[in-house]
C-alpha cells in the first residue's frame, strides 16, 4: 500500500503510536492535543517487557539517548479550564518521569482576542480570577499565575493536529489523541460514552521529512508567543531546507495573531486542507465517502451541493448525532445549539441537492441503551470522531481537520493526502465492513443506497437483532435542539 497503513480506531492506532516511539533510533517528535502520559500501552510486547503507561515508554525512549521533543495543545484558561489543566498536568509529568535530551511544551496557538472580547466576556474573568485567588498557589500553571498578575489573554485558536515522527521516516498522523477516554476497539462494546471511532494512518517514507519540518515551524511558532514558562529554557527547533519529494502530500492548516480591539478570529496563512478539499470536490465523479465529527463550513456545503449536479455522484457521510459536550455531558447551551443549527442547515442543503443520492448514517452500538442514556433509534450512539474523506479511486485525505472553520481557517492541523489506488480502495473497504458488516457483501459500498437500506433495515429492528452499526443520521432530534444565534462568527464552531 506503499507505505500507508489504516489504523481503525485505537485499538490499532494507540498500538502502532506505542511500536512507532519505541523504534526510534535517533528522533522522536510529538505533537497531540491531548496526550496523558498515565495512558495504559496496549501493544503486548512492549507490556511484556515491563512498561505500563507511555511514561513508562518515554523514559525508555529517552535513555537510550533519543532526541524527544513532545508539544502538548495548551487551552484558554477561563473557558476551557479543565484542558488547561490536563496540559500543564501531562507536561508536568513528562518533565518529572522522563529524562535526557528532552522537551515538551505546553503551546497555546498564539492568537488572542481583541480587547472588545475581554470587556464583552469581563464577567466571566472577574469570576475566574476570584476563583483562582482561593487556590493553593502550588495547584496553579504558569498561566493562571500570570493571570492573578493582570496578565490576562483570551485564546480562542488551538493547536489541534495529532501526530508522531520516528526518525524523520516513519509517521502515524490522524484524529486520534492519547488518553484512557480515546481507547475503544472496533467492537465498540464499552458503554456509549466511553465510544471513540477514530482513523489514523501510517506512513513511512520520505512523508517524514516533511512531518517533521511542519512540526518545526509549530514549535518555533509558539516559542515565538512565549509559551515557555518562568526557569524553562526550550530550544528552537531547526528548520530544514528544501525537502525530498514525497509520494504523499503533507496538508496544514496554520493562522497567526492578528491584532485589532475588535478581533476574534486570527488570520489564516495556510490553508492546504480546506483547498485539498474543495479540490477534491470538484473532481469527484463517482462517490464521495466522509466521516467527520461536524459538518460546518460554508466553502465545502456548497461545493459539495454543486457537486450534486453530477447525475452520477453518490454522497456518504458518517457523523455523530450531536457533538460530545451534548451527547454525554448534557450541555444545551446557546453556543452548542447554534453549531448543530449550523449542521443542521449543512444536511439539509446536500439532502435538497443530491436526493436519494446522499446518505447520512450516525453509527450506533447493536445493544439497547440504558433507560436515561443518549439513544439512536434505542441503542447508544458510537461517538464518530474522525476525520476521513474519500473520493472515487484518486484522492484519500485523512488527519486532525474536521469539516468547520475552525479547523479549515483557525486550529492548526495536519493531514495527509494520498491518491494510491489500491491503498483508496483498502481504506474505504474496510470502513465500509466496519459499518455494515455483511451488508456490504455483494453491495455497492460507493452507492449511498446502499447505506440508506442498510441504516433503515436496521432501525425498523431491535438493537440486539441489527447488522453492522449504521443508521439513519436524525435530522429533525437535531433540528429540534437547534437554534441560531449568530453572535460569533461561524468559523469558530
Amino acid at each position: 500500500m506503499s507505505g500507508l497503513t489504516p489504523l481503525i480506531t485505537a485499538e490499532e492506532g494507540f498500538p502502532a503510536v506505542e511500536r512507532l516511539a519505541a523504534g526510534a533510533q535517533d528522533e522522536l517528535l510529538m505533537s497531540f492535543r491531548i496526550f496523558d502520559p498515565e495512558t495504559r500501552l496496549r501493544a503486548p510486547e512492549l507490556r511484556e517487557r515491563g512498561f505500563d503507561t507511555w511514561a513508562d515508554l518515554l523514559a525508555d525512549v529517552a535513555a537510550r539517548g533519543v532526541r524527544l521533543r513532545i508539544l502538548l495543545a495548551d487551552f484558554d484558561p477561563y473557558f476551557t479550564r479543565n484542558l488547561h489543566h490536563v496540559a500543564w498536568r501531562s507536561a508536568r509529568t513528562l518533565r518529572e518521569t522522563v529524562k535526557g535530551d528532552v522537551q515538551v511544551m505546553c503551546a497555546p496557538h498564539g492568537h488572542a482576542a481583541g480587547w472588545f472580547w475581554r470587556l464583552v466576556m469581563r464577567g466571566k474573568l472577574r469570576d475566574t480570577i476570584q476563583d483562582l485567588k482561593q487556590r493553593d498557589p502550588q495547584d496553579l500553571t504558569p498561566v493562571e499565575q500570570a493571570a492573578l498578575r493582570g496578565v490576562t489573554y483570551l485564546r480562542p485558536v488551538t493547536i489541534h493536529q495529532k501526530f508522531a515522527v520516528a526518525d524523520r521516516s516513519t509517521c502515524v498522523i490522524g484524529g486520534l489523541d492519547i488518553n484512557e477516554r480515546r481507547f475503544d476497539t472496533q467492537d465498540h462494546e464499552r458503554p456509549a460514552d466511553e465510544t471513540w471511532h477514530d482513523v489514523s494512518m501510517r506512513v513511512d517514507g520520505t512523508f517524514g521529512t516533511h512531518l517533521a519540518a511542519h512540526f518545526a515551524a509549530t514549535w518555533n511558532s509558539a516559542l515565538d508567543c512565549g509559551t515557555a514558562p518562568e526557569g524553562l529554557t526550550l530550544d528552537r527547533e531547526e528548520e530544514p531546507g528544501p525537502k525530498p519529494a514525497t509520494q504523499h502530500r503533507l496538508l496544514r492548516t496554520a493562522s497567526q495573531p492578528c491584532t485589532g480591539p475588535s478581533r476574534l478570529s486570527p488570520r489564516p496563512v495556510i490553508r492546504e486542507i480546506e483547498s485539498a478539499t474543495l479540490a477534491a470536490i470538484e473532481a469527484a465523479r463517482d462517490s464521495i465517502y466522509i466521516e467527520t465529527q461536524f459538518l460546518r463550513h460554508r466553502p465545502v456545503i456548497d461545493a459539495l451541493a454543486a457537486a450534486a449536479a453530477r447525475p452520477d455522484l453518490d454522497l456518504v457521510m458518517i457523523l455523530p448525532p450531536f457533538a460530545e459536550r451534548v451527547l454525554f455531558d448534557g450541555d444545551h447551551g446557546w453556543d452548542a445549539r447554534h453549531a448543530h443549527a449550523l449542521q443542521v442547515r449543512a444536511l439539509s442543503q446536500l439532502t435538497q441537492a443530491f436526493g436519494d443520492r446522499f446518505a447520512a448514517i450516525a453509527p450506533a452500538q447493536p445493544r439497547a441503551a440504558d433507560p436515561g442514556d443518549p439513544a439512536i433509534n434505542g441503542a447508544g450512539p458510537i461517538y464518530v470522531h474522525s476525520k476521513v474523506m474519500v473520493v472515487d479511486d484518486h484522492t484519500a485525505i485523512v488527519g486532525s481537520a474536521n469539516l468547520n472553520g475552525r479547523s479549515l481557517r483557525w486550529d492548526t492541523e495536519a493531514s495527509v493526502r494520498f491518491d494510491d489506488t489500491a491503498a483508496i480502495r483498502g481504506l474505504r473497504e474496510t470502513l465500509a465492513r466496519l459499518w455494515l458488516s455483511d451488508h456490504a457483501k455483494g453491495g455497492a459500498i460507493t452507492r449511498a443506497a446502499t447505506w440508506t437500506k442498510a441504516a433503515k433495515e436496521n432501525a425498523a429492528l431491535t438493537p440486539e437483532e441489527r447488522t453492522g452499526f449504521a443508521l439513519p443520521y436524525p435530522l429533525e432530534k437535531v433540528r429540534r435542539f437547534s437554534r441560531l444565534l449568530p453572535i460569533l462568527p461561524d468559523d469558530m464552531f
